[in-house]
């Protein structure tokens, strides 16, 4: 042990304060003692203090060191009575308190803009540590899921196994599909996987992203250009048809001969196919919805007095609460709502049925409405096809009214979707959300 040391020691301090004591008091009341006694008595009480001095600084430095590591930024030492390297040091440590904090508060402003940016968008994000433990997800992640939070990827066994051994099997760089069924109806998802190291640990990135409803739009989209293309082209080929046989009808060497009733067979076919095309008209050419809040169970109880059911349908409306409100336009949802209502009453036929309506808000403050009826099942291979424009099982549909409230539900920020078969034990149901 070298002399610091053991100058550091509790027993040799207290030799030396003791000495450094009774050489100054004999120094002091004994004038045939040296000065240099005195001297040395001072030398010792000064050294004393100054290891003292120093022992205190060391304590406060360790403070202030064990304060920043436990990430309190507030901590500071005292400015006043230090003087020398001591002051110097002593603020050092302080200006180095206030730019941690500073980090801090940069950091934290950074974790809330990266928050605020995962909330925005409408791809899911599931970040997973090497365990494949769920650490940290975005909104998007429950919707298109329709978990109201995942926490481990467990959660997803209810849709089938193959779902959670995708997302841990899938490597940095590759992609996957998903397909399964959920409350909201059938989920197409695309998944791609990437990695990255936080904190010297790798961790898994999943984005996800709702292919169907993709898939829908465009379909959608093709389907209204088309139409628009058909009906530009009947109407201008038909048009002149229907004038002229008009005119041709009401000429006095025309009417009352054999000529008359081909040209008004002409006529009256030309203005029905000029009906027919213009109800097509109106699915490529949707007014701009006009959105303003309403409430639910008031529009509802609005087409329940329309009296449009037979006396052998019951419907009934289970509003959760009974001021539910939604933000769209009233009359495109109102004609959505007619129709869906209407398809279902004439679905049940003649047979003693129900109705039901059920329409609430989740946690995420999406709304949702299901129209469910008893009547038949409707068969797989029509449920496939049941939003494409102009297919219809009726005789005298014309297979636009749900492909229109496809649109309008588009337009209005939402969806519609066929529910499986059999969904909260009905055989029919249909679920509008709006976000």
């Amino acid at each position: 042990m070298d002399f610091k040391q053991l100058i550091t020691t509790t027993p040799f301090r207290s030799i030396l304060l003791v000495a450094g004591v009774v050489m100054l008091t004999l120094g002091i009341n004994d004038r045939e003692v040296s000065y240099g006694i005195v001297g040395g008595g001072c030398c010792l009480l000064a050294l004393i203090l100054y290891f003292r001095a120093q022992k205190a600084l060391k304590e406060r430095c360790w403070l202030m060191i064990e304060a920043i590591r436990n990430r309190d930024y507030s901590f500071r030492l005292p400015s006043k009575g230090a003087w020398g390297g001591e002051g110097v040091l002593q603020d050092a440590l302080n200006r180095f308190g206030d730019l941690m904090g500073e980090q801090k508060q940069l950091m934290e402003q950074r974790e809330r803009f990266y928050e605020q940016i995962l909330s925005s968008v409408t791809s899911g994000i599931i970040v997973l540590d090497e365990q494949m433990k769920v650490i940290q997800t975005n909104p998007a992640v429950s919707q298109l899921l329709g978990v109201p939070v995942l926490a481990t990827l467990q959660q997803l066994e209810q849709f089938g196994e193959e779902v959670p051994q995708t997302l841990r099997t899938l490597a940095a760089g590759e992609r996957g599909y998903l397909h399964f069924t959920n409350t909201k109806g059938d989920v197409d998802l695309l998944v791609r996987a990437s990695e990255m190291e936080v904190g010297g640990k790798k961790v898994r990135i999943l984005a996800l992203n709702d292919i169907r409803n993709e898939l829908d739009a465009k379909e959608l989209d093709s389907w209204i250009k088309l139409t628009r293309v058909l009906t530009h082209e009947i109407m201008n080929s038909i048009a002149p048809i229907s004038s002229l046989s008009d005119t041709f009808l009401h000429r006095q060497d025309v009417v009352g001969t054999p000529l008359y009733d081909g040209i008004r067979a002409i006529h009256d076919t030309s203005v029905g196919l000029i009906s027919f095309v213009d109800s097509y008209r109106k699915f490529s050419s949707l007014q701009k919805p006009a959105p303003e809040p309403f409430y639910v169970l008031d529009m509802l109880q609005q087409i329940e007095k329309l009296g449009m059911l037979p006396e052998n349908v019951k419907l009934s409306l289970q509003i959760e609460p009974t001021d539910l409100m939604v933000y769209a336009d009233p009359n495109l949802i109102r004609q959505v709502l007619i129709n869906l209502i209407k398809n279902a009453g004439q679905a049940i036929g003649s047979a003693h049925g129900n109705i039901h309506v059920r329409a609430f808000s989740s946690a995420n403050e999406h709304v949702f409405i299901y129209i469910s009826n008893d009547g038949p099942t409707i068969p797989e291979e029509v449920a496939e096809q049941i939003f494409v424009p102009f297919f219809t099982t009726k005789k005298d549909g014309n297979g636009i009214g749900l492909s229109l409230s496809r649109q309008i539900m588009k337009l209005s920020g939402g969806s519609i979707s066929l529910l499986r078969a059999g969904t909260n034990g009905w055989n029919t149901t249909f679920v509008l959300e709006f976000e």
